[in-house]
């Protein structure tokens, strides 16, 4: 719970790839790839040259153009729109400034961080975004949305290997969709001989060019498998009969016939487990130290080894040729061992999603297991709960212990899903023994339980209490995870009403969140000392308490963070108080809107009573009190939180002040204070605050602005 992490971004992934040397200009492909429309699919079976005649279609571009080459890692939609964010914001100074890409992690995709993407293109100039091996993505909710919502001049072009799972039909009827197939991309016997004479020079006549462009289709791929197995023959006429049929038999055959002869066999083989190229892990992988002489050859030598960077630090296979070495290399000696190398390399570079899925293909589950354990806390602290549910359902059911249960619980209550993270534990609670510390800072796995039902109670102040008092005396002061005790135990009597207990639970964690790099808590904790010090009558700590955890809040990218809504709910309560209610009202909805989006029962309740407090509608007021009253009945213990509702909702109904109240709670609205209020109307200072105090008691509030807010309900 230390937001904000960020995903590590990649950004050979954002490196638009050059235009082969050896590349043919396809006319066609290109004409279409230019018309104006929102979303272009370039979809097609591997080897048609996707990449290729995109990149071409950029570097002819009028048009900035964001590149992202997208992995199974972008599944997790955290991961893809860092990615995504970080590739605009390097063309587009607009995007760069109003979306940072580590503010990702910390907000909510679809309510704040993709509305505020589309806003930010709507302000700047004409932008292109390509999203390269989209069919690598089965989640794609948040890219339909954003598609959906493209500013005029926008444009999304995805290249995929089938028709992607966008609203195609859709977008098709309204004139949105551009698409770019077979018929586009397929070499007609012009390209071909252009390609295999002009290009690579291989000298066949014409007839020969047409019998191999029938004989592939038109497949690039394959008609450069073909001029591979042909260079320096002899018998070309003989080799080129020998072939045909379905593209899957010329696959079978040209990919024999290529590898039996390709210079440096074994190095590609064996490279092939990597999804990227460097020379140090290669020479790791196969215990060599040439590999970088190797890389370069081989990317001079060959079009099926990409460039990833300007600096030729990092290469891909293209991704057809890749399979095709990995097929071989399966038939030939199991790939465990070199994913088990590749896993041990990542782990000591620090590229711990790399090793872990590396680990996981290795079957080297203990390997993978310590790492998830070691580093899960980072990454769902930059928001990617999505990879880490992934890794540990990769991993065999019966291997996941007492401790990953928990991580999985965890992960679960982190994404707001109260059912899995019950199921998780349910799992794990029987299967828990006596431990000793573990690797993610929790003192033993009973610790780690009772901080998780103490910060996750889902409507119940006794059960968290109960925990909470547990988890402090396992977890010292010192520990990583006492803040989000302290917290806990601060929420919880907060709930209660039990204002001085909590302040003293709150003051700890504002003081043990920043050595445990807790901000989340800490941030959160200074908020509801706002709100207390609004509830006790001090106005100025009120006022400089809410300012600091704004401020906090957005030195540390948190004012967008679904955690810490409670920071907009105290600063717009303060405003209220310093007399800035035209701002209060925005940063109080603000607050009720994240919280909405945490779904926790009591946070929101808290957040909802603010709001109801302050506006001015009766009607508005009876709604927001209506469902408060739905989230209080179905808590199991809501704390004091019912009789605040009740107080609320009694001072609608009946209000009954005397004529000097009425008088008092007048100038209330004004900016004087209390002792000026006094001189004003002849009154002593104490008569005015036991005049105050009764106003409070009868309208059910706590604060000035509250009664203000109240008054002008009644």
């Amino acid at each position: 719970m230390g937001r904000p992490d960020t995903p590590v971004l990649l950004v050979t992934k954002l490196h638009p790839p050059p235009v082969p040397r050896q590349s043919v200009v396809r006319t066609r492909a290109l004409e279409r790839l230019s018309e104006p429309r929102p979303l272009t699919v370039v979809s097609s079976p591997a080897g048609f040259g996707k990449t290729t005649v995109l990149a071409e279609w950029r570097e002819r571009s009028a048009l900035p153009v964001a590149w992202v080459s997208l992995d199974e890692g972008d599944d997790d939609a955290v991961v893809l729109w860092s990615h995504v964010v970080a590739a605009l914001g390097r063309v587009c100074p607009a995007v760069a400034a109003a979306v940072p890409a580590d503010s990702v992690a910390a907000a909510p995709l679809l309510e704040v961080v993709l509305p505020r993407l589309i806003n930010a293109l709507a302000d700047a100039r004409p932008v292109a975004l390509v999203l390269d091996d989209f069919h690598r993505l089965s989640n794609v909710e948040t890219v339909a949305w954003f598609v959906d919502r493209l500013p005029a001049g926008v444009r999304v072009l995805v290249a995929s290997r089938t028709d992607p799972p966008l609203p195609l039909g859709s977008l098709r009827a309204r004139g949105r969709l551009s698409e770019v197939g077979f018929e586009e991309l397929r070499f007609d016997d012009g390209e071909a001989d252009e390609f295999l004479n002009s290009l690579l020079g291989l000298e066949l006549s014409d007839e020969d060019v047409a019998l191999l462009t029938q004989r592939t289709e038109g497949w690039p791929a394959g008609l450069y498998l073909a001029a591979l197995s042909l260079a320096g023959r002899a018998d070309k006429q003989a080799r080129l009969v020998a072939f045909g049929g379905t593209t899957a038999t010329v696959v079978d055959y040209l990919s024999a016939e290529v590898l039996a002869g390709a210079e440096h066999l074994e190095f590609m083989l064996r490279t092939s487990v990597l999804e990227r190229l460097c020379a140090p892990l290669c020479d790791a992988l196969l215990g060599r130290d040439d590999s970088e002489r190797v890389l370069r050859e081989l990317a001079r030598s060959n079009l099926f080894l990409l460039e990833l960077d300007d600096e030729r630090r990092w290469y891909r296979f293209h991704h057809l040729f890749a399979e095709l070495l990995r097929d071989e290399l399966a038939r030939r000696e199991s790939p465990a061992p070199l994913h088990v190398r590749a896993a041990e390399w990542h782990r000591a570079f620090g590229t711990a999603d790399e090793a872990i899925h590396h680990a996981l293909a290795g079957r080297a589950f203990e390997v993978a297991e310590t790492l998830i354990a070691e580093t899960w806390v980072h990454y769902v602290n930059a928001g990617r709960t999505a990879s880490v549910l992934d890794w540990l359902n990769r991993l065999p059911g019966e291997r996941l212990d007492a401790h990953l249960l928990l991580v999985a619980a965890w992960t679960h209550a982190l994404r707001g899903d109260e059912g899995r993270m019950r199921a998780a534990l349910a799992r794990a609670e029987p299967v828990m023994e006596a431990s000793g510390p573990l690797p993610d800072g929790f003192a033993s796995l009973d610790s780690s339980l009772s901080v998780l039902r103490a910060a996750f109670a889902w409507g119940d102040v006794g059960a968290s209490l109960e925990h909470g008092r547990r988890s402090a005396e396992l977890e010292g002061v010192g520990a990583p995870w006492r803040p989000v005790i302290t917290w806990a135990l601060g929420w919880a009597h907060y709930c209660r009403d039990e204002l001085d207990e909590a302040a003293r639970w709150f003051e700890e964690t504002v003081r043990s969140a920043p050595a445990a790099d807790q901000w989340v808590v800490g941030v959160g904790a200074m908020a509801d000392l706002s709100l207390i010090a609004g509830a006790s009558g001090d106005v100025d700590s009120q006022w400089r308490l809410a300012r600091q955890a704004y401020a906090l809040a957005g030195e540390h990218g948190l004012l967008d963070a679904r955690e810490d809504g409670e920071v907009h709910t105290a600063y717009g309560v303060a405003l209220a108080a310093v007399g800035r209610r035209d701002e209060a009202r925005a940063a109080l909805e603000r607050g009720v809107f994240l919280r909405r989006l945490w779904e926790q029962p009591l946070d929101l309740i808290d957040g909802l009573l603010a709001l109801a407090a302050f506006v001015d509608d009766r009607a508005e007021a009876v709604a927001l009190l209506d469902e408060v009253e739905r989230l209080v009945v179905g808590c199991r213990d809501p704390g004091a939180l019912g009789a605040r509702l009740a107080a609320l909702r009694g001072a609608l109904d009946a209000v009954e002040l005397t004529a000097r109240e009425r008088t008092v709670l007048a100038l209330l609205a004004t900016d004087l204070s209390e002792r000026e209020i006094g001189v004003q109307l002849y009154l002593s200072f104490n008569t005015v605050h036991t005049h105050v105090r009764s106003i409070y008691r009868k309208l059910g509030v706590t604060t000035r602005a509250e009664a203000v807010a109240r008054s002008k309900i009644t």
